[in-house]
């Protein structure tokens, strides 16, 4: 074996101990060389496989604590022990798990590199035994390879400069996520999913809340499992809801979401350095509760980094990962990798990370499909920087649970506290499950389920992205958002959070509404409910909201733009009892130093005489409604959800005339209301410094550029 003569040594001893290796290395390795099929497969005339226990593989003596290993291009060693802690294995050949016992494989850092592969299991036979790699470190300044922005650090597992990931758990085969079957009280011990389930004694699972609380977010043990159902290790501390509703002809399913967090592979990084707690555990008891509270650290890290032959990964579970603080130091992480058509994400766990979850950076054509990421310091899943090479990514069937926002001093990219989300400092300050810079990616099925002062889903272009105005192609389909949380602070627009979805696409510095090329695309097929702020803000051009169920909302959809809702339902008041979200305020402004872009308005006697003289056909409708501009913003919303007579029958449907649309198109939205026709959950007015226009009434609500609009939807 040689020693990498890049890795930088920490003392004399080490270095001669290393040069001794290289010296038995050379003399002991074999004549065949790593041979590349055209599939980027290794051939299987590498070498012949030698074991990692046999002396003789390495010439003499197995690797010993410390060891920098290089497993070289003509080498195929299998891991048939478990490893000390070595000071990093560099993989230029084939390092292979044996399957058939507990591996463990701990070092400061696992690469492979050129043709190098690292392989446990393959996709016809996935490892059927406990795969563990630790991965050990403090140097929080070193990088093996690469420099300035190309740097991949230490304390990782992954590629550069080529190199193979195959990695292939048998848990890939068990049930990913669900959901519950039968509401759960708390106190439960045992719970009822909508499916059966192939999970065992002992795995963890978390099962995501269902209020307005995402908190309410519970890790247990699984007892025992008999089809469907499934005893705990301990009674629930709080209610999930586990039915579906009718209305309309249409289902609302606020049923709770249940992921599986064990995984039979295993990346970690040592409990020694990143244990939580301790100094790395913050707090802002300012706040008045603990929500805020969670671990840092310097944690292992997946770096899939210049071009890497393939990455495949399915059946791995990733905690006391993600370094904080640090920039490109996240669980799993493609960083500039480019086109990855080959490669793919699936059937993954990350849980406790300390910095993020699954990230596509300089890299498109990844497919991330039936994953899960529980208790995420900032965004989960996100496509970074709205490069080029960063499309035709696909996230497919995904759960996040419970992602929350990061401290300044925190954020790998910073930001201020006003900061407008530019391609600096990368929203950290109000992060989201998905977080998406470049548009054109793929979005479907995914849930994400729950986060404190956070998003769903969350278009981020006001950094800028490299795709033409033609070009831009927004696909997403079938995603459900609730349980995002909002402060005492909902200033507009740069502060905001707690949306289901967020669309905001027009860069830092150009003008709104500039976009008349650009597609019609939906936001399709969406469920959404119980989030702090908004179901749904659309702030782009020719963006419709459609066939969606939007339940328990304090605003249903913010439109700008040129934005539309069209064939919707909107549940003022679902049959969910667990922290119903519908009415109330939008904004609830704090006491002391309220600043920025917003209006917050009451909610007073004149406008429920406003109300009724709009029933009976007064003009006393057009009234203003009391309001109260804070800050200097061109423009702002305010809104109030409400529901009368305590009545859970329908209300009526009604179409209206775009006022955007020179034709006179008609679309519909269906409200959820009272059967007398005296239901009315939103009264909302959007507007401009200068309003150009006399009150018009639309259920499916169209903000067109410096109009004001009053909308009044009536069931």
């Amino acid at each position: 074996m040689r020693r990498n003569t890049n890795q930088k040594t920490t003392s004399k001893a080490k270095r001669q101990f290393n040069r001794r290796r290289f010296l038995k290395g050379t003399t002991a390795a074999l004549a065949t060389s790593a041979v590349m099929g055209k599939s980027g497969a290794v051939s299987s005339d590498v070498s012949t496989p030698e074991m990692w226990s046999d002396p003789e593989t390495w010439g003499g003596s197995t690797p010993s604590a410390g060891d920098e290993v290089t497993i070289g291009s003509d080498k195929h060693v299998v891991l048939d022990q478990n490893t000390p802690n070595l000071g990093g294995v560099t993989v230029q050949g084939v390092l292979e798990f044996k399957d058939g016992a507990y591996r463990e494989l701990t070092s400061d850092y696992v690469l492979a590199e050129g043709d190098g592969m690292i392989r446990i299991g393959t996709e016809d036979e996935p490892f059927q035994s406990k795969a563990v790699i630790t991965l050990t470190g403090t140097e929080t300044d070193e990088s093996i390879r690469g420099s300035g922005g190309m740097a991949i650090g230490t304390k990782l597992f992954g590629t550069f400069d080529g190199g193979i990931i195959d990695i292939h758990g048998a848990s890939r085969e068990k049930t990913d996520w669900t959901q519950l079957g039968a509401t759960a009280n708390a106190g439960d011990q045992r719970i009822q999913l909508k499916e059966a389930v192939n999970w065992e004694p002992g795995d963890e699972i978390v099962i995501a809340p269902s209020g307005t609380d995402p908190t309410e977010a519970e890790r247990r043990t699984v007892e025992s499992v008999d089809g469907d159902t499934v005893e705990l290790n301990s009674g629930l501390d709080h209610d999930h809801f586990g039915e579906t509703q009718e209305a309309k002809g249409r289902t609302v399913d606020m049923r709770a979401e249940v992921g599986l967090l064990t995984r039979n592979v295993v990346m970690r990084g040592d409990n020694e350095v990143s244990n939580p707690g301790g100094e790395g555990t913050y707090n802002n008891p300012t706040k008045g509760d603990t929500s805020l509270e969670y671990e840092t650290g310097f944690g292992a890290h997946g770096i899939f980094a210049k071009d890497p032959k393939r990455v495949q990964i399915e059946g791995m579970e990733i905690y006391h990962a993600g370094q904080t603080g640090h920039k490109a130091r996240y669980p799993l992480h493609f960083h500039h990798a480019n086109e990855q058509p080959n490669s793919y994400i699936a059937h993954n766990s990350v849980h406790d990370s300390y910095q993020r979850g699954y990230n596509s950076h300089g890299t498109g054509n990844v497919t991330y499909e039936r994953n899960v990421g529980y208790d995420i310091n900032g965004h989960c899943f996100l496509v970074e920087e709205g490069l080029e090479a960063e499309q035709n990514n696909v996230f497919r069937e995904n759960l996040v649970v419970f992602n929350r926002r990061v401290r300044r001093g925190d954020r790998p990219f910073g930001g201020r506290a006003s900061a407008s989300g530019d391609s600096n400092e990368q929203n950290d300050f109000r992060p989201a499950a998905f977080w998406i810079s470049n548009p054109n990616n793929v979005l479907e099925g995914n849930h994400a389920a729950g986060g404190y002062l956070a998003n769903g889903f969350f278009y981020d272009g006001r950094g800028g992205f490299e795709v033409d105005e033609a070009d831009i192609d927004i696909t997403f389909r079938n995603n459900t958002a609730h349980t995002y949380s909002a402060d005492a602070e909902l200033r507009y627009k740069n502060l905001a959070r707690g949306f289901g979805v967020l669309v905001q696409m027009f860069p830092d510095g150009v003008e709104q509404f500039p976009f008349p090329e650009a597609p019609e695309h939906s936001i399709e097929g969406l469920t959404a409910y119980n989030n702090g702020h908004s179901a749904v803000w659309t702030e782009w051009s020719h963006t419709t909201l459609e066939d969606s169920v939007i339940a328990d909302f304090r605003v249903g959809h913010f439109a700008i733009g040129g934005s539309t809702t069209r064939s919707n339902l909107f549940v003022g008041s679902s049959n969910n009892p667990v922290g119903r979200g519908g009415g109330g305020d939008f904004f609830s402004t704090s006491d002391t130093g309220s600043s920025g872009d917003s209006t917050h308005e009451e909610y007073d006697e004149a406008v429920e005489k406003a109300i009724e003289q709009k029933r009976n056909g007064s003009d006393g409708a057009k009234e203003p409604r009391k309001e109260t501009k804070i800050g200097n913003g061109s423009y702002g919303t305010s809104q109030v959800s409400k529901k009368l007579n305590n009545s859970s029958s329908y209300g009526t449907e009604k179409t209206s005339k775009n006022p955007n649309s020179s034709n006179g198109t008609r679309t519909t939205s269906t409200y959820y209301g009272t059967s007398d026709g005296t239901g009315i959950f939103n009264d909302t007015i959007y507007y401009r410094d200068t309003p150009s226009n006399e009150a018009n009434e639309f259920d499916s609500v169209v903000q067109p550029s410096r109009q004001r609009i009053r909308a009044l939807e009536v069931s």
